[in-house]
């Protein structure tokens, strides 16, 4: 994902601050699409920025899921201008094929460069394995996203 426009802050005189940025980008894997999203990120005392993301992405087939991204991203101590994120993400959709995406709970890992003001997450789906049973509303996650049975 790359910003398109974006505007940085620090209103308060210290490390705290506050931004706003809009792009787009491209979904590969399980689901590919478009994306399109707006950022309004807050910056901590410490430094750590946490990303409050918005957008949507559309398939190729016509669907549209919503996309909301929460989570950290912090100064990587390596060359460069690099923050690496980590990042809960929420997919949300009518879209018959993708409703299983409604209940599931996502974890995010990538980074940001700064200087060119790009990011990448790669996402991946958590299955609550421990329930006794599917969720009561929506759809069971496909069986590929379920661990391995361990002897």
């Amino acid at each position: 994902m790359r910003y398109g426009a974006s505007s940085w802050h620090r209103p308060y005189g210290g490390e705290e601050g506050l931004g706003f940025g809009q792009g787009d980008g491209k979904v590969s894997g399980e689901l590919v699409g478009a994306v399109s999203w707006a950022n309004y990120p807050r910056r901590r005392e410490d430094g750590v920025w946490t990303p409050n993301l918005r957008g949507t992405i559309a398939t190729p087939e016509g669907d549209e899921i919503l996309l909301s991204v929460h989570g950290q991203s912090v100064e990587e101590n390596a060359v460069g201008s690099r923050r690496a994120i980590l990042a809960r993400v929420e997919l949300t959709t009518e879209a018959e094929r993708w409703r299983w995406l409604n209940t599931c709970f996502l974890v995010g890992e990538g980074e940001i460069d700064e200087k060119r003001e790009g990011w990448w997450l790669d996402v991946f789906v958590c299955v609550n394995e421990v329930a006794q049973g599917p969720p009561a509303i929506g759809a069971e996650p496909p069986e590929r996203f379920r661990q391995s049975p361990t002897a």
